[in-house]
Formats: structure tokens, sequence, C-alpha cells
């Protein structure tokens, strides 16, 4: 008889194309543990009056399938399943994390696993109003890696080329649109106005270029870029010195040649000047949409668990055994912030059902994709904004002992007559709520709790795989609690819960830079 350990088990999953039908493609998933997979089977026995005093065998009435896991925060999990959550396309993924098979010195190029297609093609583009940026990690070389510019328009073929000089090279990477160059000579200005807390980003034909590269409103950008991993801060604004003037921003409206931004950093609040290129850095972005909107998916995953040493092998079934969830649906996300420890993220999904163990494995499931972006967000070292803000951009808070935000679709089984399990699941009501620990620094988050003011919030985390932007466009406070500890500064819970903001109709938007800003 086979024994399986936890610590042997696998954990993989692939999205659908459709409930219950599993594409070709598997990646690893890396879980600090499972807490749930398989199919939970429910029973119901004869329990007739009988003088046997016994029970007679039942039959099987009802089954339920999930999986519940939970997770470091890392890059690759949190960006393969946020789309999901938010029942929506995520913009721009097609053009992030593309497998690169090499670089070539003489040709300027780099070549990518498979051809460019659809879409594709137009994101990686030179005009003469500056360039597409793209990120490149994962070769051994390390000029051949960094933030690189596109010299010439792609085209359906395997080859990038750029303006950098690159290193004759074979081997696997990793290449992501990043942003569009401004070239110097075009005249982009930023303009700020304060009784607004706006900024406009103008130049000829910026804004047509911008949301042709599906530049969103509710998107957050960057202003200034690193070349290299660990580098400075280059081809931003200038202030009193030389590209001094950097940061965030959340766009608000897309014209033909003007940007409008809010939640502008501070160095940027300020009408200022370009004296060389400026880099204007995105990449994915995701928010939840109405139903009718376009973007709407409704995403489902196929999870497989592989367990060594439960096979029906000759050998002591010693095979390994495959098991598969499938129609799953993003039920909650819970994304922690503990005080000075990595972040972490314990997720749920609903299917329909889960198979027996079985020894023949999905197509493409012996060759899953390992995780590249596995570095964990932290707590202490890899937040670069955090804060609660008035609808007028007037600070709340800042100063937190812990947050944790979670995303709930309030998922359910359906399940008819005829079938065990369920037959369909539905989606409920999206929800985002916030749990915080603040210091209690200022009366106005009291305030803000018993007025029933809008408030806003946003969040940017940052490591060596990029960033990770969370905004909450429109929320709620509630709670307000105290607590005194001894020798300690006073703490207050409240609770956030996010709303459909007027402007963006949108409960939350998820900005994910390839780029890792300092």
């Amino acid at each position: 008889m086979g024994r399986t350990l936890t610590n042997n088990v696998s954990l993989a999953y692939s999205l659908e194309s459709a409930p219950g039908v599993a594409s070709a493609a598997w990646k690893l998933m890396e879980p600090n543990s499972i807490g749930a997979f398989g199919a939970d089977i429910s029973t119901v026995a004869r329990d007739p009056i009988s003088p046997t005093r016994q029970r007679r065998k039942g039959t099987v009435v009802d089954l339920d399938s999930s999986v519940e896991f939970d997770h470091d925060l890392t890059m690759s999990c949190f960006r393969d399943f946020a789309a999901g959550w938010c029942f929506s396309r995520a913009i721009n993924a097609d053009v992030t994390q593309l497998p690169a098979a090499g670089a070539a010195n003489a040709a300027g190029e780099y070549t990518l696993a498979t051809a460019l297609v659809g879409s594709q093609i137009g994101r990686f583009s030179s005009t003469v109003a500056g360039s597409t940026l793209i990120w490149v990690a994962g070769f051994a070389t390390s000029a051949n890696n960094g933030l690189k510019s596109i010299d010439a328009d792609a085209t359906a073929s395997t080859a990038l080329s750029v303006a950098e000089a690159l290193t004759d090279e074979s081997g696997s990477a990793r290449i992501s649109f990043a942003g569009h160059r401004v070239a110097v000579g075009e005249a982009v200005a930023w303009a700020w106005s304060a009784p607004n807390m706006q900024a406009t980003l103008s130049a000829s034909g910026l804004g047509t270029l911008l949301g042709g590269l599906a530049l969103s409103v509710g998107q957050l950008i960057h202003i200034g870029s690193v070349s290299a991993l660990g580098g400075t801060i280059q081809r931003a604004f200038d202030d009193a010195g030389t590209d001094d003037a950097y940061g965030y921003a959340r766009v608000v409206s897309i014209s033909a040649n003007d940007i409008v931004l809010d939640k502008v950093s501070p160095l940027l609040q300020a009408t200022l000047a370009a004296t060389g290129d400026v880099d204007i850095l995105f990449g994915e972005f995701v928010r939840n949409v109405a139903v009718s909107h376009g973007d709407y998916v409704e995403q489902t995953y196929q999870f497989e668990a592989a367990f060594p040493n439960l096979g029906n092998g000759t050998s002591g079934n010693t095979d390994e055994a495959y098991q598969y969830a499938s129609s799953n649906y993003c039920n909650e996300l819970s994304m922690s912030l503990p005080l000075a420890d990595k972040a972490t993220m314990s997720v749920g999904f609903v299917g329909t059902d889960t198979a027996n163990p079985t020894t023949t494995r999905m197509p493409g499931a012996d060759t899953p994709v390992t995780p590249a972006q596995t570095s964990a967000y932290n707590s202490s070292n890899d937040i670069a904004r955090l804060r609660i803000t008035g609808a007028d951009e007037s600070g709340l808070s800042t100063d937190f002992k812990s947050l944790t935000l979670t995303l709930k679709n309030n998922v359910s089984p359906e399940k008819i007559l005829g079938k065990l399990g369920a037959a369909f699941v539905n989606a409920g009501n999206f929800e985002v709520d916030v749990d915080a620990e603040l210091l209690f620094t200022s009366p106005r988050v009291i305030d803000a709790i018993r007025n029933n003011d809008t408030v806003t919030m946003d969040f940017v985390l940052r490591n060596d795989d990029g960033v990770i932007a969370v905004d909450i466009p429109a929320m709620s406070l509630g709670g307000g609690g105290r607590d005194y500890p001894r020798d300690e500064s006073i703490k207050l819970s409240t609770t956030g819960m996010a709303f459909g903001d007027p402007s963006l109709n949108t409960s939350i938007g998820v900005s994910l830079f390839p780029v890792p800003l300092p």
C-alpha cells in the first residue's frame, strides 16, 4: 500500500477554454499549505424501523468540490489569478512574460519562442514620437537583461529589434511590454493643477498613441524608469535637477493629445519640464467590470494534484497518481500584509467536480511551466505606497500596523436533479473589503467613519520581479475601535467596504509593472 506525504504533493493548474475543458498549458504552483482539494461526498443511509435495530446501506446524494490553498504573495501567483477574481480580461496580459529563446548582437534583436500574432504586433512599435519599452529578464548575460527600447516595428515573426547593444546568447528568458518612451524633442509637457489635484501629460498625438498601447482609464502609470535591476531613476521630468521628478499617477481620462491623471506622487505635483527622453511605464491592468462590458470574462481553472506513491503499480503501489478538480471559479482571495513579515495570500475556488485519482495524466500536465517570478513581497522593505485618503486626496492615514484585502465573488454551486454535484456555478456580487489596524494619529479617520465619508485607498508593492499597485477608488470606513497598549501608540481598527466608483464604475483596479522600480 502506498503512502503519500504532504511535502511530496505538487499542485498545478490550467486555464480552461470552457468549464471543465483544460488547456494543454499547465503551470506549477508553490503553495505553503493546501486547505482543501477534492470532492466532499455526502451519503444518506437508510434508517428503517426494524427489529434488527440497524441501518441499511445508504446512497450517495451529493458532492461538493473546492480548492483552497495558502501561498506567499509573489508576482507569478498573483498575476495568474488576478483577472479570475475580477471576472475580467487582463489588459496587456498577451504581451507579458513572453518566452524568449535568444539574443543576437549583429541583428540587435531578441528571438521569441513563438511568433507574434494579432494585437501583440502593434504593442511593439517604433514611432516618430518614441518607441515601445520592454523589460527583459532571465538571460545569463546581464547586458541582455533590463529595460530596452524597440527600434523597428514588430511583425508576425519571432524577432524583436531593439536600439541597445546585445550579446550573442541562446537560452530561456522572458520579455514583457513595459510602456512607452517619449523621444526628446517631442515637446512633452507636465502641467499640475493644485485646485484639482490633477496633472496633465501632453504631447502631440500622445493620448492616441498610448491608448493604442492599451493604456486604460483607472490604470496607474510611473513616470521615470530604471535601466537595470537596482538602478537609479532615469528619463523623468526635471524640477530642481535632472530626472528628479518621478513617481506614480492614475489615469483619469485620455484624449488625442492629453492624459489627465490624479493620485499623483508628491515629486510630480508641480508644472515640470523635460530636457531629454521621458519614460512612461505601465503594463498589465485588471479591474472589475459589469457583465455587459466587453472585457467581462468568467475564467475557470482546472487544478491537478500529483500524489507520489499512490498509484497501482506492480512494485509496491509506487506509481504516481493524479487528481483533477475542474470548472473552478475564483471565490475568495485574502491578501495579508502583517507587521514585519512576508505578504501572503489565501485563496479559495468553487468547482463542479473532482474526479477520482488516476494514473493517466491530462495532456500537457507532465510538462508544466515552472513559475519564474517567485520573490516574496514583504511588509518591511517592499511597500512603496500605502495610504487612505479622502476623495479630495487629503491624507487620512499612512501609518498602518497591518492590512488585509479581501476579494469575494460569492460563488455558489447550482445543483439539479439527475446529476451528482454541481451542474453550474453561480457568481454573486463582487465585494472588496479591507481590514486594517492603524496608529491613531489623526481624528479625521474617526470623522470619516462617523460621517460615512467616501474615501479612497491605494498601495504599491515592489520587489525584484516588478510592481503590484492596488487602487480602491471609492470606499466607506467602519469600525473605529481603539486599543490602548501600555508603552505603545494607540491603535485604531477600521474596516473598509469598496463600492462602484461613480466615475470609473469599478471597485478595484490592479496595475502590474514588469520593471522593478525602487
